[in-house]
């Protein structure tokens, strides 16, 4: 659904942000969120990949279980539907943001072990005022180029999530938009949430 650069990130965004459930405990700030993960996560990863590797549907629910707190879904998905969210029902917001958890976690279940030993640097954060602010990153690989990764985060209460990813200037949501809007205006927005549904029954195969 989306490029291969963008899937990248994704996968890399998801490593950095596994171990965050204790740290999400303390009063620190994004920046301070993703440096103190890094190290952490990735050290995870290598440890108990031949456990994913064999059970890859552990992987998925193992995602959806650490991830899920850091990622504002429901937002993420008002802003990828654009003007047919307010279209659409409850019932069917409910289903769409239900679907569109179990896509990411799906991405990233199949795409993070390939990228879990990139070298993964923070460049720095830019604030927008006390509740917005953007994490940079550089993933640098021996064996693709370089990839610049911002995390758009936005604080809810005393709670950072991840509203949006950018990749070498790709938005995820942007990305999604155009494939929503397509669906919608082809399928209508149930069409849409069938086409998420049958997509998301694919098998997971790291």
């Amino acid at each position: 659904m989306v490029g291969d650069r963008p899937l990248r990130g994704l996968s890399l965004m998801a490593c950095l942000l596994l171990a965050m459930t204790a740290a999400l405990a303390n009063s620190r700030s994004p920046l301070e969120l993703v440096v103190i993960t890094v190290d952490d996560v990735v050290a995870d990863m290598r440890e108990h990949a031949a456990h994913y590797q064999a059970q890859p549907q552990a992987l998925q629910t193992m995602v959806l279980d650490r991830v899920a707190p850091h990622f504002n879904f429901k937002r993420m998905a008002q802003l990828s539907m654009g003007r047919y969210w307010g279209q659409a029902s409850d019932e069917q917001r409910r289903r769409i943001v239900d679907e569109f958890r179990t896509l990411l976690a799906r991405t990233y279940s199949n795409s993070m072990f390939a990228f879990r030993d990139e070298e993964i640097s923070v460049v720095g954060e830019q604030q927008s005022g006390q509740r917005a602010t953007v994490v940079r990153l550089k993933v640098s690989s021996s064996t693709a180029s370089d990839v610049d990764l911002l995390l758009r985060m936005q604080r809810t209460g005393e709670t950072w999530q991840v509203i949006d990813v950018v990749v070498d200037g790709v938005s995820l949501i942007i990305t999604y938009r155009g494939t929503f809007a397509d669906q919608v205006s082809k399928r209508g927005i149930d069409g849409l949430i069938d086409y998420l549904h049958a997509d998301n029954r694919q098998s997971v195969s790291p």
